[in-house]
């Protein structure tokens, strides 16, 4: 990557853009994706940061140089103002999380190892300066990246995550019960909870979907599908919706051990619920906050004492085995057929 030369109009645009988009999160620095610039320079002196990209970002910059340009003009400049914002603050940005969910789907990492190469070749082929244009109109289009190359790794992407499975169990309990008519939104929170407890690890991030969710909070949806009697559909809407929630849970398990690391991990992400998850969760620092600003104080007083008794310290974690990865595939069997005997 080239140097790249910037007057204070670009810096300022760079920066007023970014903040205005919220994109990028940290649940320390940006809890709401908005960066202050000194704190950002100060946190460089001391550690290394990197950006994660979700899969949609990720698969837009690689469109977008593969064809020159994207038909959609807002997210081809969202695309080159992250670019640009991390060239001109000399933050890295990774692409592995996003290139094992399409591994994953495709049961192979060949498509992956090729995607890799691709990405490489774009820190290399482009002179920085080229992103800023993009990201101020200058330019409209970009030379093109055509390649078919593998990268050189031994990685598997496409092996399947613990985080991934337990996710895709708890979407198909979500959709179960949101297909429940005669629960209330609070009756629905307490099963899926006392569920969650007695099954698997609790995640702050599903809670935050399920409380929105269940509370027909704006922007909030269930997984795609949920109301089809095709369980495939059903099965297929609740693994997008898994991998939108492992995003967030797989880098949680690095940004929590910032202290101890060298680097500090950034996120990355256009897609709205996902940001309102993340808000949301951080934003309220706690579950009950959340329950008490979308609930009567008499229904957020009976998911809390359900919480306080079934979280407090003598919790008995589930026993996921020797081999996680059979207990997970057996609940999300089991989930799964409790969907379609309901359905029946």
């Amino acid at each position: 990557m080239s140097f790249m030369v910037l007057d204070n109009d670009d810096i300022n645009f760079i920066w007023e853009s970014i903040n205005h988009l919220r994109i990028v999160f940290h649940p320390v620095y940006a809890p709401e994706g908005k960066f202050n610039y000194s704190e950002l320079c100060t946190l460089k002196q001391k550690k290394d940061v990197m950006i994660f990209l979700d899969r949609n970002l990720l698969s837009s910059l690689l469109k977008l140089c593969q064809n020159g340009s994207l038909k959609n003009e807002k997210e081809m400049r969202i695309i080159a103002i992250i670019m640009t914002w991390s060239i001109m603050n000399d933050l890295s940005i990774s692409a592995g999380l996003a290139l094992k969910e399409n591994a994953i789907k495709a049961g192979s990492s060949n498509y992956a190892k090729i995607e890799l190469n691709r990405f490489t070749e774009i820190f290399e082929q482009y002179h920085s300066m080229t992103w800023l244009y993009l990201a101020e109109g200058r330019i409209d289009k970009i030379p093109r990246i055509v390649s078919s190359d593998s990268y050189k790794t031994s990685i598997a992407y496409h092996k399947e995550d613990d985080h991934l499975l337990m996710h895709l169990a708890e979407m198909l309990h979500i959709v179960y019960l949101y297909r429940k008519k005669d629960l209330s939104p609070v009756e629905k929170i307490i099963n899926y909870l006392s569920w969650h407890c007695e099954n698997l690890l609790i995640s702050q991030y599903t809670n935050t979907y399920i409380t929105l969710l269940f509370t027909h909070h704006k922007g909030f949806h269930p997984p795609k599908n949920a109301n089809s009697n095709d369980i495939n559909r059903i099965m297929d809407g609740c693994y997008n919706q898994a991998w939108d929630l492992t995003y967030l849970t797989i880098w949680s398990t690095l940004y929590s051990q910032e202290s101890v690391l060298k680097d500090v991990f950034l996120f990355s992400t256009a897609d709205k619920m996902l940001r309102y998850i993340f808000i949301n969760t951080h934003a309220t620092e706690h579950l009950f906050n959340l329950l008490m600003s979308v609930f009567p104080s008499k229904s957020a007083n009976k998911i809390m004492c359900l919480c306080e008794k079934i979280l407090g310290p003598d919790r008995k974690k589930p026993d996921f085995g020797e081999h996680p990865q059979r207990y997970f595939r057996a609940l999300i069997r089991k989930e799964k057929q409790r969907i379609v005997d309901s359905v029946l």
